[in-house]
């Protein structure tokens, strides 16, 4: 399954086998949510040992 296809054209393969490959795009999204959870977490921490 792809999450989100990068290229303008769809996908490129249109067989219907189980599983797939994560674009570039979708990579890209998943590390940014995953980095900013964490940037969150630490400001919230930081924000609770100063009150």
């Amino acid at each position: 399954m792809d999450l989100f296809d990068g290229e303008l054209g769809g996908r490129d393969e249109h067989e219907t086998a189980a599983g797939g490959r994560w674009s570039w795009c979708g990579v890209i999204v998943v590390g940014v949510a995953i980095l900013l959870a964490m940037l969150m977490s630490w400001f919230f921490g930081l924000l609770g040992r100063l009150f």
